[in-house]
């Protein structure tokens, strides 16, 4: 946003530049055109930023340049007022449908059509009245051509169109930021309760639809609180996130980790039968249990217990499958921790 807002100021500096009375026209043509080339590129960049890419110092000095170059040439060397518009037309309209081409590189994105849009007919306008300008003869009279005169109208529609997009495509993206931060675990990065009944509802009712296997796990580090009495809360949280790690590296893509408690974890399975839940959930907790915390100069060693439930024994409902997984799991805390029990 500062990038393109910056980049529309210069632009705005530069076009009252080259419309002023009474100013030199070295000052006019070659500080004023440049300016507007400095300013297409600095939202350019600010484009690319939002994609996630960049433009250079050196490209934006290099697109300024060259405007430069081409009004100093229609001034000094070859002075024609029609070969400086004309030119320059061309040069800005091509700027501009790179701005679009940015843009479009993110097109699920609200906004970008408009944006994208805005930046076309922007090209459009200069382009055309460039083409127009050399093709006529006799002297230039912006007033009484018809051509120059839509052109005039479809650039403010062109940087209006641009402007609404620009802002729509920044509101969805902090939008859309919230939204993620509003379902992620500030600990550990797993996902929330939110989070869970998010997107693990909408796992477990696709996989309704479709008849496949769905499994939960419920998993609760043993003697947690004793972890943090001997070695502090900073200890308990470097053993949760560790945990977090551990968990995320035996799940696929389309699994869901989440922690709802302060020390419980769900996992929900993706086409998962219960004999391969239960041969996970032996594996996850052979290896944690293997895997030592290291905090500071102690090695905190820890357990889970762990609880297996599948859509076959407890259906597809989540609230109905996590309360069967906790039941299971406590259980596997009666039977001395450092287990795993089926629902």
């Amino acid at each position: 946003m500062r990038w393109w807002a910056t980049g529309n100021l210069v632009i705005s500096a530069g076009l009252a530049l080259t419309n002023l009375e009474g100013v030199p026209l070295l000052l006019c043509a070659l500080v004023g055109y440049s300016l507007i080339a400095l300013g297409i590129a600095l939202v350019l960049r600010g484009v690319r930023v939002h994609c996630g890419d960049t433009l250079s110092t050196g490209q934006i000095v290099l697109i300024t340049l060259i405007a430069l170059l081409v009004s100093g040439y229609f001034t000094l060397i070859e002075p024609s007022v029609r070969g400086r518009i004309a030119f320059s037309g061309f040069y800005f309209g091509v700027l501009n449908w790179m701005c679009g081409y940015a843009a479009g590189r993110y097109s699920s994105e609200r906004g970008v059509p408009i944006a994208v849009t805005g930046f076309g007919l922007l090209g459009a306008a200069l382009v055309v009245r460039g083409m127009h300008l050399l093709m006529q003869e006799g002297p230039i009279d912006l007033s009484s051509s018809t051509v120059l005169g839509i052109t005039m109208l479809t650039v403010p529609l062109g940087q209006v169109c641009t402007s609404f997009g620009l802002i729509l495509m920044v509101m969805w993206r902090y939008a859309e930021r919230l939204r993620h931060l509003s379902s992620i675990d500030a600990l550990t990065g797993a996902l929330n309760r939110a989070g869970l009944e998010d997107q693990g509802g909408r796992l477990a009712m696709r996989l309704q639809r479709a008849r496949r296997d769905l499994a939960v796990l419920m998993i609760d580090v043993d003697h947690f609180k004793q972890i943090n009495d001997s070695f502090g809360h900073a200890a308990g949280d470097e053993v949760l996130r560790c945990l977090t790690r551990l968990l995320r590296q035996e799940l696929r893509p389309m699994d869901v980790l989440a922690r709802i408690g302060g020390e419980e974890f769900v996992l929900v399975l993706d086409g998962v039968d219960p004999a391969a839940a239960l041969r996970l959930a032996e594996r996850l907790r052979a290896r944690i249990a293997d895997e030592a915390v290291q905090c500071d100069e102690a090695a905190v060693a820890y357990t889970v217990s762990i609880g297996v439930v599948a859509s076959a024994a407890a259906g597809y409902e989540l609230s109905a499958l996590m309360a069967a997984g906790d039941r299971a799991m406590y259980e596997a805390k009666r039977s001395g921790r450092n287990q795993v029990c089926s629902a």
